[in-house]
């Protein structure tokens, strides 16, 4: 069974992005010399750490800078390689690469004008290598549909990145919530067992995990969920959905070439050892992702068949209770598969489908995508991109939300806080609230007739809000979210944090005080070193 995450390119899966975190904690140690082959090899995950490993422990070097640059960017890695990147080219670093990849990582950072800047500016002088220039011609379309879907009001909208309870270094994805709210069942690539070994793709096997909701609301440190008697055996099960009121755990096993379905029941607080269901199933529901309608009559899947040039296609089957045998797999049809990958099917209700997809009309990679069936003309009509603030220059796929429960929702994405290769969202409805407070510098002082930048680091709706003589400020915010509040003052960037409650407290909206504190700036000393266009 192919997930999603095992197989995109190296070029849109990212490790995470804040490089104030912990970096790459799995692996620890790498050489330069080390890196550099890795670097050749295009390893570009391990060669990222030993680049880093040199750069903050040994000393900075234009050209390491620059590779690590690259490596970040072709992680998706966006604020890292504008961090790298424009280092080495603040430190003499010259190539005729560097717009390329000084534009493709403002790109995936949504940074838009400064991406079509030096995009263009690599199109402009250096329109040779034709690989190149169709990645660079395609980002430039998909800027210019992002700032198309760019909301021009602010939305009630709040995504979080899930804790480090849930997300790690490694890729999480396919989150699956039960009906109470309390356990998070999920998927994850980190390691679960003692014996595990790493992967060629430096991740562990696929494994399925759970994590419950703490008192204060955090989520507990995941675990893996035993499936069999016996230590690590039960690795061969990979998790479908949630059935009857999430006491079910649906789950398939691909053993000699053949796909069995098996449930596990939760009783006491534990899932206990799988039973098979009773149906035969045709093999081919199992090459990617699947979906099942709760009676296990109806399932829609993605598959690499002939329709359309052995891409990635949704397609669904019928289960005839009378003759116990699946309908031949349909194609959904050129109304909702692109020309490109389709993956992560989801049903909202019997009527409603999302999905991802590399379509064209999305913002880069696997886009959310919902469809709804058109009960009069028996199909599925066109889809919709779900836009911002769901969808990324990156990954977003395996949506989730519980029956009836629309205002929250689950998937997995590849965005500003991201811990892992792939991390786990929530998505939640709020509102929007009238806010007024005080800002003070760094000596507690109010800043007076100040332009400041409300940054919603996640969700794509940036405000910018001004104070009074006074050093009051009042202005529209998103209840629920939690802003870093910019200002620069005599050349030196001031930063602070505001977290507006949801639901949001009366008393509390009247009184955002909000502490400036100076930003560390990064380092940035200068060595001479030599090309490389990687």
């Amino acid at each position: 069974m192919k997930r999603i995450t095992n197989s995109v390119s190296p070029l849109i899966l990212t490790i995470f992005i804040l490089f104030s975190q912990v970096t790459f904690a799995q692996v620890e140690g790498i050489s330069i010399v080390s890196a550099e082959n890795y670097f050749l090899d295009k390893d570009y995950r391990n060669a990222l750490i030993g680049f880093e490993d040199y750069l903050q422990g040994i000393q900075f070097n234009r050209d390491v800078a620059y590779k690590a640059g690259i490596c970040a960017t072709r992680l998706g890695i966006g604020k890292k390689g504008i961090y790298h990147i424009t280092n080495a080219k603040s430190a003499g670093k010259s190539d005729n690469y560097l717009p390329f990849w000084l534009g493709r990582s403002y790109h995936l950072d949504e940074q838009w004008d400064s991406a079509s800047k030096y995009l263009e500016q690599y199109l402009d002088v250096f329109p040779i290598d034709k690989s190149f220039k169709r990645e660079a011609d395609l980002y430039l379309k998909q800027i210019e549909l992002a700032k198309s879907m760019m909301p021009t009001t602010l939305q009630p909208v709040v995504i979080e990145d899930m804790g480090s309870g849930i997300n790690s270094v490694y890729s999480e994805f396919h989150p699956m919530l039960t009906q109470d709210g309390k356990m998070l069942v999920y998927s994850s690539r980190k390691k679960g067992y003692m014996e595990e070994k790493l992967m060629d793709d430096g991740e562990y096997k696929e494994k399925i995990f759970m994590s419950r909701k703490l008192e204060d609301g955090s989520w507990s440190k995941g675990i893996p969920i035993r499936l069999v008697e016996g230590r690590n055996k039960d690795l061969d099960y990979l998790p479908i959905q949630l059935l009857d009121n999430d006491t079910k755990l649906l789950l398939c096993k691909i053993q000699n070439n053949e796909v069995k379905l098996f449930i596990s029941e939760y009783v006491n607080e534990s899932w206990k050892l799988p039973y098979q269901v009773p149906m035969e199933q045709d093999p081919r529901f199992f090459t990617g992702d699947i979906i099942f309608s709760n009676d296990l009559k109806k399932v829609v899947f993605t598959t690499d068949g002939n329709t359309n040039k052995f891409q990635n296609d949704l397609y669904t089957s019928s289960f005839d209770s009378k003759t116990e045998k699946w309908s031949e797999p349909s194609y959904l049809g050129k109304n909702v598969d692109s020309n490109k990958d389709e993956a992560a099917p989801f049903f909202i209700d019997e009527k409603t489908l999302v999905f991802s997809s590399k379509s064209e009309n999305g913002l880069g990679d696997f886009d959310l995508f919902k469809t709804e069936w058109d009960e009069e003309k028996k199909t599925w009509k066109a889809p919709v991109n779900m836009g911002f603030p769901y969808n990324t220059p990156n990954n977003d796929f395996y949506f989730f939300t519980q029956t009836g429960k629309s205002d929250v929702q689950y998937f997995s994405s590849v965005r500003g806080s991201t811990r892992g290769q792939t991390d786990i969202y929530r998505v939640t409805k709020t509102a929007i609230v009238e806010g007024k407070g005080l800002i003070k510098d760094e000596t507690g002082k109010p800043v007076p007739s100040a332009n400041l930048m409300f940054d919603d680091p996640e969700n794509y709706q940036n405000v910018k809000i001004s104070t009074n003589a006074e050093g009051r400020f009042s202005g529209k915010l998103v209840a629920g979210q939690t802003y870093l509040v910019h200002y620069e003052k005599n050349n030196v960037m001031l930063e602070g944090v505001l977290k507006i409650s949801f639901p949001a407290d009366p008393a509390q909206l009247g009184n955002l005080d909000v502490q400036l504190i100076p930003k560390t700036a990064p380092k940035t000393e200068t060595e001479s070193g030599s090309s490389s266009g990687e």
